[in-house]
């Protein structure tokens, strides 16, 4: 089943779980988590906070593009890195709140 709110895109995010702290690349994004690609390969499990390197919105101290998640699963490959879902906690993610660069909504360039 395709989720129809989710969203490509292509933005480096900072992520910090206990003892790592690394840039990663947000691949898609949806209302309930996210797919990223990183070199450190965290456990399913991990508690992580993500956030932006820089506000899309040029604001000096962003704090929509914040958010505290959840290691669901993840997938090792030697020449791309760590493929990971992070399910979110505590919020929903919104393009009305914050929006990645290079977003790409599915639903309206994919057809079932």
């Amino acid at each position: 089943m395709r989720d129809n709110k989710a969203s490509l895109c292509s933005d480096l995010i900072l992520v910090s779980a206990r003892g790592v702290r690394e840039i990663a690349n947000l691949e898609r994004i949806d209302p309930n988590g996210c797919e990223l690609t990183m070199q450190e390969a965290l456990p399913v499990g991990q508690k992580v906070s993500l956030q932006c390197l820089e506000c899309p919105q040029g604001k000096k101290a962003c704090t929509e593009c914040r958010f505290n998640g959840r290691v669901q699963s993840r997938e090792t490959d030697p020449l791309l890195g760590n493929s990971m879902r992070i399910d979110f906690l505590g919020r929903n993610w919104s393009a009305k709140e914050w929006q990645p660069r290079h977003l790409t909504n599915l639903k309206t360039n994919l057809t079932d």
